[in-house]
């Protein structure tokens, strides 16, 4: 293949990975590259595939699985090897893997190699047929599985199977895996000297190799050590070179991987691909949930089973009651009772149960004639206790019902009385104020300047004017809490006027500016209000949202002696405006704000400066009302002596 064709095959890859969507949503994804050493078209390499998706798909946290083929079986040349490298480093550069999973030598070789291309992640390696590979091999942020195949035990099969075996032709390719079985096979020759022949079927085509085999004589067997490339440089599939040998046998053939089972070999040790995928994921979950590579050790023993295929056995004349103790057998034949092993008891069980039903029936047929005649006196007797508290209820309904109707007269009583009362001690109050800034006035103008040449009349001059400005004071205090009484009841009456107009919040929180900055005039206290640009508009009445940020801010003055005031206004992520008021004051003990909207609520004496005036504690629960009247929340946090922080939302007319 050209320099051209690679570049296209790896411009291809690139251009499909671009379409393979990434999880986002929000949750921990970790990443995982399984990169294979054959093409995925073969049947060990699709087995390991499965076996790690399905261990990385059974664990709770997210995973995205990335799959490369180096395909080495048909192309091993230093110029493809270095085709991949600048193409996996093309890809994933920026991709920072939590495990690298490799299958089979040639992968393992280039990931150890080529470490940075992967940013240095931890690898698990599974199919390596090289035994020494970890003794060889620097294994620092590295472990895995070998494949730790069992030559020696499928012969010996062999030579149970077959006891008049003579001779053994083994089918061998040059591939890495193929040169590595030839080795293990060569090391195990010398223990079969005058017990077993052995004669090598390699560097053939695949018609020169079915040629040899389709002639063998009787006390022969083939060992299928590996064939995927013949001596003409022809790639072929487990199952296309199993296939294609079994067609023309004389003898049976013997294997050491599940491949091939099922297709053509009569059997032998087996070696799993979906068994070495399961192990090196479950090691890299391992890893990824905090373990150190170098704390987990190889896995050098072998997993192996003996398998066989009935079919195969029956064909060749195989006595099956040669096999190995224990060995799995697929194909074979299922009597009666195997086949419908299940539904036999199944149906035992049944019979079982409904012979043990009537003996408990026939049981309790007699408690039950028993115990009928008790029942029907319980009966009578609950029967006259239902209705006797049937009656009870009735009537303690009616008493309910006669004290709610006397509640909401009392309740109706005292809105009139307090509206009446309120109206009533505002209307001469009003005129008590007014007479006070008239006296105030004409007593500056007119008397001060006669006193100012006594200096006893100075005195008291000076003495009388703050005592004006204390009845003044006293005054409006009483004054407003007049006005909150009358709002309170107005609104549990839902008798108050509500002044809707769309609303600039820009503009209103520019207006509110110097009327919140006067709470702070001749204070330490220093106030900062800091409002977000294009505020969505609201629906409300300006004059109750003006009401909670002059009862938030006030408050907050009241109770803050030293540091500052914040009042910070923006938007939710809903797009609701949101105004929160912060201090460095008092604060709220823990225990009580959970009620500090209750009406009439007020912070326990012993926990407040006691120079400090008092309020009515209605201020924050008409400030609760309001916010919940335009569908708002409105809520506190606290820390005694450290300050308090009160938050208030409501929808907006942004869409």
């Amino acid at each position: 293949m050209s320099r051209h064709h690679y570049l296209g095959l790896i411009l291809l890859v690139f251009v499909v990975s671009l379409f393979v969507p990434a999880k986002s949503d929000g949750q921990l994804v970790r990443r995982v590259l399984l990169l294979n050493s054959y093409n995925r078209d073969m049947l060990w390499t699709d087995s390991i595939t499965r076996g790690v998706s399905d261990v990385l798909s059974k664990d709770s946290t997210s995973y995205k699985m990335y799959v490369e083929h180096m395909d080495t079986k048909n192309y091993f040349s230093p110029e493809y090897l270095e085709l991949l490298k600048e193409q996996y480093r093309f890809k994933y550069s920026d991709v920072a893997f939590d495990a690298v999973i490799v299958s089979d030598d040639n992968a393992v070789n280039f990931a150890v190699n080529n470490r940075s291309l992967f940013n240095n992640a931890p690898i698990v390696f599974c199919g390596v047929n090289d035994l020494d590979f970890h003794n060889t091999h620097d294994m620092s942020n590295m472990t895995g599985v070998l494949e730790f195949t069992d030559i020696r035990l499928t012969i010996e099969a062999a030579l149970r199977l077959q006891p008049d075996l003579k001779r053994m032709y083994v089918v061998v390719d040059d591939t890495t895996t193929g040169m590595i079985s030839r080795k293990l096979i060569q090391d195990i020759l010398p223990d079969y000297r005058g017990r077993l022949d052995f004669a090598w079927i390699d560097k053939m085509s695949m018609a020169e190799v079915k040629k040899t085999i389709s002639n063998l004589a009787k006390g022969s067997a083939v060992l299928l050590a590996s064939f995927n490339r013949d001596g003409l440089g022809n790639w072929y599939t487990y199952t296309e070179s199993i296939t294609q040998l079994r067609s023309v046998t004389s003898v049976p053939i013997y294997g050491m991987w599940d491949f091939y089972l099922g297709r053509g070999i009569v059997g032998g040790m087996i070696t799993s691909g979906y068994r070495h995928g399961v192990m090196a994921a479950e090691i890299a979950l391992d890893i990824m949930n905090g373990m150190k590579p170098s704390d987990i050790e190889v896995v050098t023993q072998d997993s192996n089973q003996y398998m066989f295929d009935y079919n195969e056995l029956e064909s060749f004349d195989i006595n099956p009651r040669l096999i190995p103790k224990n060995s799995v057998v697929i194909n074979k034949p299922i009597n009666l009772y195997e086949r419908y092993r299940s539904q036999i008891l199944i149906a035992a069980l049944l019979v079982l149960t409904m012979i043990l039903f009537i003996f408990k029936l026939l049981a309790s047929n007699r408690a039950k004639r028993l115990v009928e005649n008790e029942l029907e006196e319980m009966n009578k007797y609950q029967e006259s206790l239902i209705e006797q508290r049937t009656e009870e209820l009735v009537q303690r309904s009616r008493e309910l019902e006669m004290a709610n109707h006397e509640l909401k007269k009392v309740d109706n009583l005292k809105t009139a009385v307090v509206n009446t009362v309120s109206h009533d001690l505002r209307t001469p109050l009003t005129s008590v104020l007014g007479f006070c800034k008239i006296i105030e006035r004409d007593f500056i103008k007119y008397f001060v300047p006669l006193c100012s040449e006594y200096a006893d009349l100075g005195e008291r001059s000076e003495r009388i004017r703050k005592n004006l400005g204390i009845i003044e004071s006293e005054g409006e205090r009483l004054t407003r809490l007049i006005n909150d009484f009358l709002d309170l009841s107005k609104i549990d009456a839902g008798e108050i006027a509500w002044n809707d107009v769309s609303i600039d919040t820009n503009e209103l929180f520019v207006q509110a500016l110097p009327i919140l900055e006067g709470y702070f005039t001749g204070t330490a206290v220093k106030f900062h209000m800091e409002v977000d640009d294009n505020l969505p508009g609201v629906v409300a009445d300006p004059d109750r949202l003006l009401q909670v940020l002059n009862n938030l801010v006030g408050n907050a003055a009241k109770f803050t002696f030293h540091g500052s005031v914040n009042l910070r206004v923006t938007t939710t992520e809903g797009g609701w405006l949101k105004a929160t008021v912060s201090d460095t004051g008092m604060g709220i003990p823990k225990e009580e704000l959970a009620n500090i909207f209750d009406k009439f609520y007020q912070v326990t004496q012993s926990t407040i400066n006691t120079n400090i005036a008092r309020g009515s504690g209605m201020g924050l629960a008409i400030s609760k009302r309001i916010v919940e009247h335009y569908g708002g929340m409105i809520s506190a946090e606290s820390e005694h002596e450290y300050g308090s922080s009160f938050t208030f939302t409501i929808p907006t007319t942004a869409k």
